[in-house]
């Protein structure tokens, strides 16, 4: 459905690269994000540095072809997109032969939501490598999901199973993201208007709390199940709505991404501040939740004007990802899920599910690091003019 080869690129948020300016050689007096310009520069180094510490650790500790050790079939995804989202953000290219393969690896994908894992990192990998075949899976995918699986039950949205036994708030959110990423890649209107037909149910399924925490997903009834309000909800949510202000102009949209933002960083934070699920066991799944969540607050951050709220958000990743950093030992050891440890009480629980180091965990912890990066470096700017398409609001 998709045919990459007869379409033109739009400049996209993956085209455009929130480097810090001293790794490209920018006149210090534009760098830094409130003012500074020496200071700037250095804490994006610094950032810069301590991401790389953490890829360079999941490389070495579970790295192996196609993939990564002790990880999910839909995990694969994620980290491919943090890879994807390091390697912008820094200018560094070692990891690409690993991103190559484990994309194209779709194996184990028996859920809805697992495959639109795989629609979103295939389209964010052919705005690397231009693979016109990574589009098209996604094209085609993407096109065999919402004529498959989108009904009318519950008024509308997608299923998250083939068996069709629940309605949940991630395999919408995906969608949701999915099309604005397919927008943004093709330019085509129908995945423009998949993205604003999957928000309007979405907005009144009801899985959308008054607290503005989402929901995991529907009841029998079509209600709010009451179930864990999980953080990477959160996140998918805040990246289709971030997308969709960009592709329509309407500020609405990135309003309620930074309500959503701001809902999960005060109530689903530790008395400190420290990001956390709801719950205490999340099982293998769960260590990849908060890191979907962080991948998207950064990119959300690139997008804000300065505001109360971005410098509210700006400095709770700060500390989220210093706290990251010191459970790390500075790098040297694997991140743990549970980001409120520090790194002696660490050491003492690494069998405690809680304290369960594995890739997706790791992850997790980089994609805060990133996170960082964009709270404390400068806008991003564009590095690759695309060619046609509908220029993006920026």
């Amino acid at each position: 459905m998709t045919d990459p080869r007869g379409v033109t690129v739009p400049k996209s948020r993956w085209l455009l690269l929130a480097v810090p300016l001293a790794l490209c050689g920018a006149d210090p007096a534009i760098a830094g994000a409130s003012g500074e310009t020496g200071a700037g520069v250095r804490e994006g180094a610094r950032a810069a540095e301590r991401a790389g510490a953490a890829a360079a650790y999941l490389d070495a500790q579970w790295g192996r072809p196609g993939g990564w050790n002790a990880s999910e079939n839909w995990q694969r995804f994620v980290i491919v997109d943090a890879l994807l989202d390091y390697q912008q953000r820094t200018g560094e290219r070692q990891w690409s032969p690993r991103i190559a393969a484990a994309v194209r690896n779709r194996e184990g994908l028996y859920l809805n939501d697992d495959a639109l894992w795989a629609v979103i990192a295939s389209v964010h990998a052919w705005q690397v490598d231009r693979d016109p075949a990574l589009l098209d899976y996604a094209g085609t995918t993407f096109g065999t999901l919402v004529t498959t699986y989108w009904d009318d039950r519950c008024g509308g949205g997608i299923w998250w199973d083939p068996k069709r036994s629940y309605k949940n708030a991630i395999t919408n959110e995906l969608l949701f993201y999915a099309a604005t990423q397919l927008y943004l890649a093709t330019g085509q209107a129908g995945y423009r208007d998949w993205a604003l037909r999957s928000w309007q149910w979405f907005r009144a399924s009801s899985m959308i709390g008054a607290d503005g925490l989402v929901n995991d997903g529907l009841d029998g009834l079509c209600r709010n199940n009451g179930q864990a309000r999980f953080t990477y909800n959160q996140g998918v949510l805040i990246g289709a709505l971030n997308d969709l202000t960009a592709i329509t102009g309407d500020p609405q949209y990135r309003g309620v991404a930074v309500a959503a933002a701001l809902a999960a960083t005060r109530r689903l934070s530790t008395p400190a501040g420290i990001l956390r699920e709801p719950v205490g066991s999340l099982g293998a799944d769960g260590l990849m939740f908060k890191g979907v969540f962080a991948y998207h607050l950064g990119h959300l951050l690139d997008a804000m004007p300065d505001s109360a709220e971005r410098r509210e958000l700006a400095r709770w990743t700060a500390a989220n990802a210093e706290a990251v950093w010191r459970l790390s030992a500075a790098g040297t050891r694997g991140i743990a899920a549970d980001w409120s440890l520090d790194a002696a009480t660490w050491d003492a629980a690494r069998d405690g599910q809680t304290a369960t180091a594995a890739a997706a965990a790791q992850v997790s912890g980089l994609a805060m690091l990133l996170a960082a990066m964009a709270a404390g470096g400068p806008p991003p700017r564009a590095v690759v003019q695309a060619e046609g398409g509908p220029e993006q609001a920026r």
